[in-house]
């Protein structure tokens, strides 16, 4: 392995273990103010349908990269470029999506605003999506860089570490965004 592609891909592993560590916190301190004395839970129906369609648009995403990858560790140049324009256009339509989850997701806190008990909840849900979705918008600027060096022919069968970490990177955003809204399913329940 050459020293730029370990440097970048041990750079990359701190950068995702420092993504890890944040989300972990937020997700604590949700399921911690979701125990907390006299706090009811957001019931699962208030959970705006736009993120649920989220979770398999950035599924989408996810598939269009691994595609991706695969062309490229076989030289199919167009097919790469194909499949990463393929991701970003999934991705954009994500944030769409998520922009009206999470107008959705501010009208329902609107409604419990004379609901005292559901507004720590409320606040961290809506903390925790939109973070996600900036890193989201991280993400497609990863992923243009990957695209603008895609075209000028940089990646090959031996040499394609860019397209590797941008799939990663993309794959840990869908594990996160599951775990989430896994996290917000369950803690409805009790």
């Amino acid at each position: 392995m050459r020293r730029e592609e370990y440097q970048a891909k041990f750079g990359f592993a701190l950068f995702i273990a420092s993504l890890a560590m944040f989300f972990l916190a937020g997700m604590v301190g949700f399921v911690i103010i979701s125990f907390a004395r006299g706090v009811r839970a957001i019931p699962l129906t208030n959970i705006p349908w736009q993120l649920i369609l989220g979770t398999l648009l950035m599924l989408g995403v996810s598939v269009a990269l691994h595609l991706a990858v695969a062309n490229v560790r076989r030289e199919r140049q167009l097919r790469l470029r194909q499949w990463l324009w393929t991701a970003m256009g999934i991705a954009i339509l994500f944030i769409v999506v998520q922009t009206f989850g999470l107008e959705a997701l501010l009208k329902n806190l609107e409604g419990s605003l004379l609901a005292q008990d559901r507004q720590p909840q409320y606040g961290v849900v809506f903390f925790l999506i939109f973070v996600h979705a900036l890193h989201v918008i991280g993400g497609m600027v990863f992923l243009r860089w990957v695209i603008y060096h895609a075209y000028r022919d940089r990646y090959d069968h031996e040499s394609h570490w860019g397209v590797d970490l941008c799939a990663l990177y993309w794959h840990f955003l869908d594990i996160v965004w599951i775990l989430m809204l896994t996290t917000f399913a369950l803690t409805s329940h009790l």
